[in-house]
């Protein structure tokens, strides 16, 4: 019976408490696996740099701007929407009047930021692979140039 009223009185407390546990335990669990993953990639690519430098083979360059533009497209949307939901979870377990009108903002910025990140980091990667590819000079050439026109005239 004690405990009831205690569950009762403090559910609010008690969910932040857990969901708190949740998220520090998955982050306790996650952050070791990503860095080992990290130090793998790394030993790999320096071992297929070492035997390209041995067979005399020019070193393959990553192209670090197309793996940061895919990385904020890919976090922005996740640390958006993990915002979101804390925030929601707060609501709810304050019991907030306006909790439907709150949480719709809430939702609807987070959206609309996650759906810009992914929208930009996609445009972003399409120039950087059109400025490997060279197509960056066939699209000068076919704009009219109004300064050399200009010149041609005098």
């Amino acid at each position: 019976m004690p405990n009831e009223i205690l569950i009762q009185q403090h559910s609010s407390e008690l969910m932040i408490l857990a969901l708190t546990i949740i998220l520090l335990g998955s982050l306790l669990i996650l952050v070791p696996q990503l860095l080992r993953s990290h130090q793998r990639s790394v030993e790999l690519s320096h071992t297929e740099h070492m035997r390209a430098l041995e067979q005399g083979l020019p070193v393959p360059r990553l192209d670090e701007r197309s793996l940061f533009a895919g990385r904020t497209a890919l976090l922005v949307p996740m640390v958006t929407i993990c915002a979101a939901a804390t925030v929601t979870c707060f609501l709810v377990a304050y019991r907030a009047e306006l909790l439907f009108s709150v949480s719709l903002a809430i939702w609807s910025v987070a959206g609309v930021v996650s759906l810009a990140a992914i929208t930009g980091g996609v445009a972003l990667l399409g120039r950087l692979a059109q400025l490997q590819s060279g197509g960056e000079e066939e699209e000068e050439d076919s704009l009219p140039n109004p300064l050399e026109e200009i010149r041609k005239k005098l």
